[in-house]
């Protein structure tokens, strides 16, 4: 190779790495900036964080900046941040307990449709089951009719004895109501979020028949309005009603469960005038 050749080929190389240096300083500046410029407000809390500095307790309506040493008490904690410009973000600690910023999914799956056979039950009732107080869910009346001989009930641990609770139902239709599910001997028991495992009982043939284990989510639909609000609040007004959904259910999936379909879409109408397209498809 020539001398010339040698000469091109430093030259090459010096242009690489003169390159390579600017956009780790861009990368490092941009970085920058985003911690000192960037305050997220905190929209829910899940789990007990505290800030380092003032030993104070993180709550909805605090600012975060990114960079503020953080105190993860409970090991799955996690909050929910948002900057108008940025988005929405998720704060959680990494595996030394450091702060880890995260982009907030996008989950937007719900729980919808007529529920015709075992599986269809199974995919249904599973995971974190968001509850917006009373699900009303079709089920199929060949494969599950549900009378006074045949009928579904929930079992759950309360203060050490196993409850088996019968789940209400208004013809083909069956009826979750957070009242009617945490009540034992006629009395209200507090709301907890536990798992439980959904049964189908055919009292002809004496029979219990095991459908799935799921965690229904009974949220204070008051505190989860308040969240809602600031979610949209931030995001701004230019949104359409079809990305206030998305956002709105990303949202609920990742902090509190995935939602049925139809009752999310009433809860929507009604607290925040959202207009509920048909054709709005969920995955």
């Amino acid at each position: 190779m020539s001398k010339y050749d040698n000469m091109k080929k430093i030259s090459l190389i010096v242009v690489v790495l003169a390159g390579l240096s600017l956009t780790s300083l861009m990368v490092n500046n941009n970085t920058s900036n985003f911690e000192k410029k960037s305050p997220f407000k905190v929209i829910r809390v899940n789990g007990k964080i505290l800030f380092v500095k003032t030993n104070s307790e993180m709550k909805r309506g605090d600012v975060y900046v990114n960079g503020t040493p953080l105190k993860f008490v409970t090991n799955t904690a996690k909050a929910a941040i948002i900057n108008p410009q940025k988005g929405r973000y998720v704060l959680q600690a990494n595996s030394k307990g450091k702060v880890k910023v995260l982009p907030a999914t996008s989950n937007v799956t719900s729980r919808a449709g007529a529920l015709i056979n075992q599986i269809d039950l199974q995919n249904h009732f599973s995971g974190k089951y968001l509850i917006l107080d009373e699900d009303v869910i079709t089920i199929g009346s060949e494969a599950y009719p549900m009378d006074d001989k045949h009928f579904f009930y929930l079992k759950y641990d309360y203060n050490g004895e196993e409850i088996a609770k019968i789940i209400p139902h208004q013809g083909n239709k069956m009826i979750l109501n957070k009242n009617e599910i945490f009540k034992v001997d006629g009395q209200p028991i507090p709301v907890v979020e536990q798992e439980m495992t959904l049964y189908y009982r055919n009292n002809i043939d004496k029979k219990s028949y095991k459908i799935s284990t799921f965690t229904p989510v009974f949220p204070d639909l008051d505190e989860m309005k308040i969240e809602v609000k600031m979610l949209l609040d931030e995001l701004g007004g230019n949104r359409s009603d079809e990305d206030k959904i998305s956002e709105i259910t990303s949202y609920l999936n990742e902090f509190y469960g995935e939602p049925q379909k139809e009752s999310l879409y009433k809860w929507l109408e009604k607290e925040f005038n959202i207009n509920v397209e048909k054709e709005i498809k969920f995955k």
